[in-house]
Parts: structure tokens; sequence; C-alpha cells
């Protein structure tokens, strides 16, 4: 969203892609989605933001336009090991940047499901103090940190 304090430069530093995905066992157990229209047939383990502590819906695009629907849920959790650890439990479906579960869709302990049907990206920002002329240390530290995150996101 737009900056609050108008002293920060916001640096643009890539999309993370997100990914819907559930572990094979609550698919065996509940049945793989196809379409999001089947979402209410489906539990997910809902995410609360640790700074407002709202759920957000699933959201996805279709045909240009994006789309929401609240999941029901049995769990709710504020931080992405738990949110992780409870879809591999079988709790439910999860949306999560795609870095996140890497390992898990690599070796097959998460599956994606609908992949026709995600989310737009989350895009990446890196915050610092506005300044005239940066110094040659930020200038260096931001071009790292782009190679850095450049190559996670391959």
């Amino acid at each position: 969203g737009p900056l609050q304090d108008s002293r920060l430069v916001a640096r643009g530093l890539g999309q993370l892609p997100l990914v819907n995905v559930a572990s094979a066992g609550y698919l065996a157990a509940h049945g793989t989605p196809t379409h999001p229209r089947e979402l209410p047939a489906h539990w997910g383990v809902l995410y609360a933001s640790p700074g407002n502590g709202r759920v957000e819906p699933w959201e996805w695009r279709e045909e240009g336009m994006l789309h929401e629907q609240p999941l029901r849920g049995r769990v709710t959790v504020n931080s992405a090991e738990a949110y992780i650890a409870c879809c591999i439990a079988g709790l439910g479906l999860i949306q999560i940047p795609a870095y996140d579960v890497r390992r898990e869709l690599a070796d097959g302990t998460l599956v994606e499901v609908m992949p026709g049907h995600r989310a737009d990206p989350l895009p990446m920002h890196l915050l610092y103090p506005h300044r005239r002329h940066p110094s040659q240390r930020l200038r260096a530290f931001v071009a790292w940190l782009q190679q850095v995150v450049d190559e996670a996101l391959r």
C-alpha cells in the first residue's frame, strides 16, 4: 500500500508468486479442488495478519477480474511457519508465496491445486530513509539485496 511516512523511499525488489497448496493427505480425504467455486466445500487454514488480525479471503484472478472467497477453517494462525505446518498436517488448503513452500512442493509433501487460479503476486519492497544522495554503502546494499532476491525467486 501507500507509504505512511513520506520520508521513506520504497525500492521495488520483485514479485512473490502465490500458490494454492494442500497436503496429499488432505486431498485424499477431501478431494482435489479444480476451481475456486469448489472452495465452500473445503477447509482452509486461516491466516490472521499479525498487524491487524484480519483474516484475508482466498483470492484469484480470472478473465482479468480479481475474485475473493472466504474459507471456512478449523484453525487460525498468524505465522508462516504455523500456516505451513497446519497445511502439512492436513488441516486445510493454504495460499502462500511459492518461495515459502518450494521444498515441500519439490518433495511432494505439499501439492499445488488450482494452478490456473492463482492470486496476484505480492510486491516486495525495500524501505529506507529518503536521501538526496544515497551513500555508497546504501547503494551497495541495495544492489546486493536485489541480487539475492533475484536468485531466490528464480
